[in-house]
C-alpha cells in the first residue's frame, strides 16, 4: 500500500521552492523568447521530483507576462519590452496570490475529485470549453493538469480535441507521472519536458530552508530516501521516517534470527488508526532496501550507506549467488505488503508480520 508522495496540494506545489530543474526552466524561457512557444507540454518524470512546482511556476511566469500588471515592463526609453531573463515571478504579486488562492480568471487547475478515482469526462469538457473562451485579462489562458495519467479513455480523448485544434493564446500544462500510458495522440500533440530525480545535496538543503529543526544526518538520511524526489523526502520527513528506518535496519541487522517481539511491536504501531501513510513509507522502504541491495550485489558494489553501517547490513544479506532468490522473495515480500490495500485489505500488522518472516526466510537460505 505505497503512499503518493507524488501529487500535492495546490498549496503545497505553490508553496515548495522548484531545485534541481534549471535546465528544463531554461527550456521554457528559450521557447517563450523565441514567439513560438507551444500550445502544450508535457512534463513529466518521476513523482515528487517537482513537475507539478515547475508547472505553476511557469503558468505564474505566462500570465504574468500577460498581465497589465506583469513583468513587461518596458525598455529604458519605453520604447521595447525588455525580454525576461528568469521565470521567475514576485510571490506577492496579484497574478501569483490569484493562481494560489484558485482565483484567476484566466487559471484553470484540472486534477481529480476527492471522491473519485479519475478526472470525469464532464470535468474535462468544462476546462475545454474554458479554453476556447476569450482571456478575460487580454493575454494567455493557462490549464494545468495533475495529473494527466488520472484520465480516463473518453476524457482523454474529450481533452485531444483542444490540442489537435489548438485555441488562441490558449496553454496547456500536463503532468505526467507515467508518459509512456498516455494516448499516443496526447504525446504527439505536446512539447516534452522530462525531469530527472535531484541529487541529494539539493533535497538536503531543500529539508534545511522547509524544515529548520531536522539534524543534519536526519537531513542526509531523508535525502537518500527520497531517492531523487524532494516531495517524497518532505513527506517522509513530516512522518518520522528516519525513525522508521533506524527501527527497519535494527531488524534487518538479524534478519536470519529475528526478533518477534520487535517485529509485533512495529505491527502494532503500523496498524493504529492514523499510521497509514507511516505503513505505506515502511513498504516503501522495505522495497527500497531491498533494490538497493540487489542492484550492489548485481555489479558487486559496496551498499552506500544511509546511516552509519546499514550498507554493509543490508549487503550481508544480499550475496551476489544468492540474487535470483532475493528476487524472488522482494517480489513476495511486496506481495505481502500490497494486501493491506485494496482489493484484499487485510491488517496491516498481519501483513507486516507475514512480510517479515518471508524475509527471515531468505535470510537464513544460505
Amino acid at each position: 500500500m505505497p503512499v503518493d508522495e507524488g501529487t500535492a496540494s495546490p498549496q503545497a506545489a505553490n508553496s515548495h521552492p522548484l531545485i534541481g530543474h534549471e535546465a528544463a526552466e531554461a527550456t521554457l524561457l528559450r521557447a517563450w523568447r523565441s514567439g513560438r512557444f507551444p500550445h502544450a507540454w508535457l512534463i513529466s518524470g518521476p513523482r515528487g521530483v517537482g513537475k507539478a512546482t515547475l508547472a505553476r511556476k511557469a503558468a505564474r511566469f505566462v500570465l504574468s507576462q500577460s498581465s497589465d500588471g506583469g513583468s513587461q515592463a518596458g525598455g529604458l526609453f519605453g520604447d521595447a519590452p525588455l525580454p525576461p531573463d528568469s521565470l521567475d515571478t514576485d510571490p506577492e504579486s496579484s497574478v501569483a496570490r490569484r493562481i494560489a488562492a484558485g482565483g484567476h480568471s484566466d487559471f484553470r487547475l484540472l486534477t481529480k475529485r476527492e471522491d473519485k478515482t479519475v478526472i470525469q469526462i464532464e470535468q474535462t469538457r468544462e476546462i475545454v470549453d474554458f479554453s476556447y473562451m476569450t482571456p478575460a485579462e487580454g493575454g494567455w489562458k493557462v490549464i494545468l493538469i495533475d495529473s494527466v495519467d488520472d484520465m480516463n479513455h473518453n476524457s482523454a480523448n474529450a481533452l485531444l480535441k483542444a490540442l489537435e485544434e489548438p485555441p488562441s493564446k490558449a496553454l496547456f500544462l500536463l503532468v505526467s507521472h507515467a508518459p509512456g500510458g498516455l494516448l499516443p495522440t496526447i504525446r504527439s500533440r505536446c512539447r516534452s519536458l522530462k525531469l530527472s530525480g535531484v541529487p541529494k545535496p539539493g533535497i538536503a538543503a531543500l529539508l534545511g530552508e522547509l524544515r529548520p529543526d531536522l539534524s543534519e544526518q536526519e537531513r542526509s538520511v531523508l535525502a537518500a530516501l527520497g531517492d531523487g524526489s524532494p516531495g517524497r523526502a518532505i513527506h517522509y520527513a513530516d512522518q518520522g521516517a528516519v525513525d522508521l528506518y533506524r527501527a527497519l535496519v535494527e531488524l534487518a541487522s538479524n534478519a536470519h534470527r529475528l526478533d518477534m517481539s520487535l517485529v509485533m511491536k512495529m505491527g502494532d504501531q503500523l496498524a493504529k488508526k492514523g499510521a497509514e501513510d507511516a505503513f505505506g513509507i515502511m513498504s516503501q522502504m522495505i522495497d527500497q532496501a531491498l533494490q538497493r541491495a540487489i542492484k550492489a550485489a548485481a555489479v558487486r558494489r559496496p551498499v552506500e550507506d544511509i546511516l552509519p553501517g546499514d550498507g554493509a547490513i543490508w549487503a550481508r544479506l544480499v550475496m551476489p549467488d544468492q540474487i535470483p532468490r532475493w528476487a524472488d522473495a522482494r517480489t513476495e515480500i511486496m506481495g505481502f505488503l500490497d494486501k493491506a490495500g485494496p482489493p484484499a485489505h487485510l491488517g496491516r500488522k498481519h501483513v507486516l508480520v507475514n512480510a517479515f518472516i518471508r524475509l527471515e526466510q531468505a535470510a537464513q537460505a544460505r
